[in-house]
Formats: structure tokens, C-alpha cells, sequence
């Protein structure tokens, strides 16, 4: 059964789209731009390191054994909160007005760790001392169409709305004092897997300001929570950047990066999986 509960927040967000693209248009060419903005851009890739602090939380029930331990992957499983990973995101405009936004980062993360206290994973209970594994792979793949009411060469204030999809894989491999469908055994060895995707909609705003030719700040805030058949998700993001091009083409860029995503796949047996991070961006932006 589809549920409507995102339907309050996408509604509005569309109709709000469609007005806007009624909005006049101020007309300014391209010398205008490079005069003022220092560049002129209908397409921009940004290639860079993403330095992310984690904070993540997974809960993987079972069929037998009902609700699991909910497991804070940095503090119970041993994972570091801290990671340099790849990133990429641009746009593509058509017009003053019209752009479509892209983005995607993954990380793998690794870690053998002690166990402290008795986790719960599926089928399985490994108990303190227990030796577990932990594999966790994800990548996030991010799309929007934003719509810019007010476009520049001083300013630039927009609408997006898009979707953000995270696919997801889990694996933990235990050895010592394990329980699951025999019972417990001392030395001996068990696995549990889990992969979810998730499609998380979202709206949000976006905005840019000319400092100076060249020098150009920008932010933008996305959320939303939506359930969608069994899976709920919802997702909060803001990001504040600095770009500098010293060349009409070619710049440099920072940028602080928030988000918090959760997705619950409530079906039998359930998986519900927190990630929180943020951090520093650093990257070469080309924009032609």
C-alpha cells in the first residue's frame, strides 16, 4: 500500500515550481555576467575530497528473534568516525532559470572489534567478547530540478526538488560466544548481511552571491519525510560553499556539508539505519 503522507510537502513544492517558471525574466547576456559574476557557466562539475565526521546507528530485527540491538556502528562496532571520501556534484542549466543538479559520494568502511555488550544482528546474538567483523558500503546518488526565480550576476535564489538514493549494503562476521537457531557455541562463527536502496524526495532552496568577479559564496537546505509502500525515510542537508576562479573556467572551492538521513524498512523482518555526518569539502571546479 502507497502511502501519501509526503503528499502535503509535494504538492506545494510543485505548484511553487510551476509559478516560478512564469516568473519574468531579466534579460542579461553573457558579458554581463563575466563582467560582474567573473564567469559564465551553462554546465559545472565540482572533483573533489569530502573530509566526513560519522555518526551511525543500524537496527536489523528478525522473523524469530524480533527487534535487534540498535548498534552505534562507532562506538559498538569499532568503525572510525572520521574519513576522507570521494565526491562530485554539478548542474547543467537550460536558460537563465531552468538547471538540473547532480551529486554522488560512497564510502566503504571496515573494522574488527571486541565486543563490549551482547548485540542482537537478525538471527544472531554475539555476545561481550565476541569478536565481529563489520563491512558497511554505501553510496549516495543524488538528483534535482531547480528552478532559479531570481538569477544574476550579484544573486541567484532557487527552488529543487529531487531525489536523494542510498543504497546500502551491511555485513557482520562474528567469532566467539555466539547465539542463533542451535544455541551458543564457544569459537564458533557466523555472518549477517543486509543490503537496502532507498529513494529519500526532497525539496529545498538554493542561493548564490557574487563577493566579488570571481569570488562567489553559495548554500542550499534540503528535507523532507516520506513514506513510500514499507519504507519510511526522511532527510535533513545543508551545505555552505566558497568558490574562487581566477580563471574564467577553472576555480577552487570549499564547502561545510550536513546531512541526516534515516531509513526504516518496516516489513518482516525490519532494518532501520541512522547516518549523521558532516565535514569540510574541498575541490577543483570547472565551469563552461
Amino acid at each position: 500500500m502507497r502511502s501519501h503522507r509526503a503528499l502535503p510537502l509535494v504538492v506545494p513544492a510543485v505548484v511553487l515550481l510551476l509559478l516560478l517558471s512564469a516568473w519574468p525574466a531579466v534579460s542579461q547576456s553573457s558579458a554581463d555576467f563575466v563582467a560582474v559574476k567573473g564567469m559564465d557557466e551553462r554546465f559545472r562539475l565540482d572533483v573533489g575530497g569530502f573530509f566526513q565526521k560519522f555518526t551511525t546507528t543500524i537496527r536489523v530485527d528478525s522473523a524469530t528473534r524480533g527487534q535487534g540491538t540498535e548498534v552505534n556502528l562507532e562506538d559498538d562496532l569499532g568503525l572510525s568516525s572520521n574519513q576522507a571520501n570521494f565526491r562530485v556534484d554539478g548542474y547543467w542549466r537550460f536558460g537563465r532559470h531552468g538547471r538540473v543538479d547532480f551529486a554522488y559520494t560512497g564510502w566503504n568502511r571496515n573494522s574488527s572489534h571486541t565486543l563490549d555488550r551482547d548485540v542482537t544482528v537478525g538471527d544472531t546474538v554475539y555476545h561481550a567478547g565476541a569478536q565481529l567483523d563489520t563491512k558497511l558500503r554505501v553510496s549516495l546518488i543524488e538528483v534535482y530540478y531547480g528552478y532559479s526565480f531570481w538569477n544574476t550576476p550579484t544573486f541567484e535564489l532557487g527552488a529543487q526538488l529531487g531525489v536523494s538514493a542510498l543504497i546500502n549494503r551491511a555485513e557482520f562476521e562474528g567469532t566467539g560466544t555466539i547465539s542463533g537457531g542451535g544455541g551458543s557455541a564457544t569459537a564458533s562463527y557466523s555472518g549477517q548481511g543486509r543490503s537496502l536502496t532507498a529513494p529519500v524526495p526532497s525539496v529545498g532552496v538554493q542561493l548564490r552571491y557574487t563577493l566579488m568577479p570571481g569570488l562567489l559564496v553559495s548554500g542550499k537546505i534540503r528535507g523532507m519525510s516520506v513514506t513510500i509502500d514499507n519504507v519510511k525515510a526522511s532527510e535533513m542537508e545543508g551545505r555552505l560553499g566558497l568558490d574562487y576562479y581566477p580563471w574564467k573556467n577553472w576555480g577552487f572551492g570549499v564547502a561545510y556539508d550536513y546531512m541526516d538521513i534515516k531509513v526504516t524498512k518496516q516489513s518482516d523482518p525490519s532494518l532501520e539505519l541512522n547516518y549523521k555526518y558532516s565535514g569540510p569539502m574541498v575541490y577543483l571546479t570547472m565551469a563552461f
